[in-house]
């Protein structure tokens, strides 16, 4: 029997960005969830942790970080944080930045910053383009939003915007290895697989990858198994056998292995430690 992690639609009440103070935590209860927007957090001060796709991020101070859109998330603690939620349609979000979001997914959405960073200014000129009647057209707020979602993306990335932004042969290759991770990772699970089916030798991938994420193909591979692997153990009742099966396993000891040594813990202990997860109702 499946468990349904439960789906925010229509947050953002028909408009295309929404600004919410972080302050609102204190005020409702927030269970793991998912959204169908993204979701920037701006922190002026204070601690924030959350826990993303079963990892925790933790905001010390000026931050800011991003959860994409169907990311499994849960707000865990916060403690005198002053700041934003920037919340944002899919669609008004521009290609680029959603592929740089989609590169540095599970391994690096948060950053600190410092606390006179310039993204500090742009929920101000929100919230004043929403008193102004004058002003309140969607497009100066998705102008807004798009300006503020690239100074996070700057924030996060090692490299300038132009780079990133640079539809080069890698992040092209890149890209496309993303793609059929997701598709393919029941059944092909080698780089020399995914190499064949993009035509390049694995050697290069490697390169590719590495080069634009920071992180070798082969890392890309295991994180989406180990998450798959984290779902089903916390929202399905299947054990680790079938779960093993599930995502390609002839031999479930050989998966039990391969899950340990990714997380460091056993499948059972990681199902038991987040047993709690599996009984939130919407």
């Amino acid at each position: 029997m499946k468990k349904t992690i439960p789906s925010h639609h229509n947050q953002l009440e028909n408009s295309a960005v929404r600004l919410m103070a972080l302050s609102v935590l204190h005020e409702k209860q927030t269970e793991i969830h998912r959204d169908d927007h993204y979701m920037f957090i701006l922190q002026k001060k204070g601690d924030f942790v959350l826990e993303v796709d079963f990892k925790t991020i933790r905001l010390k101070g000026p931050s800011v970080c991003f959860v994409a859109p169907g990311q499994i998330h849960q707000y865990i603690d916060q403690k005198d944080n002053d700041g934003w939620f920037l919340f944002v349609e899919a669609a008004a979000v521009s290609e680029s930045y959603r592929e740089f979001m989609d590169m540095h997914q599970w391994f690096h959405q948060s950053v600190s910053i410092d606390e006179s960073d310039l993204i500090f200014d742009l929920p101000v000129l929100i919230e004043k383009t929403e008193k102004d009647a004058t002003l309140h057209h969607l497009s100066i707020e998705r102008s807004l939003a798009d300006a503020a979602v690239g100074i996070i993306i700057s924030r996060i990335s090692e490299t300038s915007l132009s780079v990133f932004q640079h539809s080069g042969q890698k992040y092209s290759i890149t890209r496309q290895f993303k793609k059929l991770i997701a598709d393919h990772f029941r059944n092909t699970k080698q780089v020399q697989q995914y190499a064949k089916l993009l035509h390049i030798t694995p050697l290069y991938l490697n390169e590719a990858v590495k080069d634009v994420t920071g992180y070798p193909a082969s890392t890309w591979i295991q994180q989406k198994i180990v998450w798959e692997a984290r779902r089903l153990l916390v929202y399905t009742t299947m054990d680790v056998k079938q779960i093993a099966f599930e995502l390609g396993y002839d031999d479930h000891v050989y998966f039990s292995r391969f899950f340990k040594k990714e997380t460091g813990i056993t499948a059972l202990q990681f199902r038991s430690e987040n047993h709690d997860l599996s009984h939130h109702h919407h």
